[in-house]
């Protein structure tokens, strides 16, 4: 009989020994799931030229996309051209500064919502309210910087805050 509570006895301590094994190693790999990194992206600006009297047909809108990295930002800027002369034809209005103006606001505009898309496509979730000041550059000072964001003044301008889970 002594044989078989030792069997018996052995077979407990070894079952119980493999469900402390196996349950160590499971929850470490449980905890690394549990753990989510995230990767943070803002539009900071949305803008269009300062209004002129130059007789340009384009009118271009712009927002920057700043991918936040440990670095700094990452910048993308996306873009948004439409024809002045068919926007004025659309909306029966004559030529003036103030149509003008209209125009690069709409062009902004067009721009932050291309962007806002572009960020949802690629699994970007908004988390942060859609509020977003819309200015005007000049045309000279935009071409003299390769970085926009030294254009805009921060003071009173909200970003527009973005995250997503983090891709390994």
């Amino acid at each position: 009989m002594k044989p078989i509570i030792y069997s018996f006895g052995g077979l407990l301590v070894g079952l119980a020994a493999c469900f402390v094994w196996f349950s160590a190693g499971t929850t470490g790999s449980a905890q690394k799931a549990v753990r989510s990194q995230w990767e943070y992206s803002a539009i900071t600006t949305a803008y269009s030229f300062t209004p002129t009297r130059d007789k340009l047909n384009k009118i271009y809108g712009m927002a920057q996309i700043c991918y936040l990295q440990a670095t700094g930002c990452r910048y993308q800027e996306v873009k948004h051209e439409f024809d002045y002369g068919l926007y004025l034809q659309d909306r029966a209005l004559l030529e003036s500064f103030q149509a003008r103006r209209d125009a690069g606001l709409k062009a902004s505009e067009i721009a932050f919502q291309k962007a806002v898309s572009q960020l949802g496509a690629d699994g970007w979730e908004i988390v942060s309210d859609p509020e977003l000041k819309f200015d005007f550059v000049d045309i000279d000072e935009y071409n003299k910087y390769e970085d926009k964001s030294v254009l805009f003044s921060r003071e009173n301008t909200k970003a527009v805050y973005f995250k997503r889970l983090k891709v390994q």
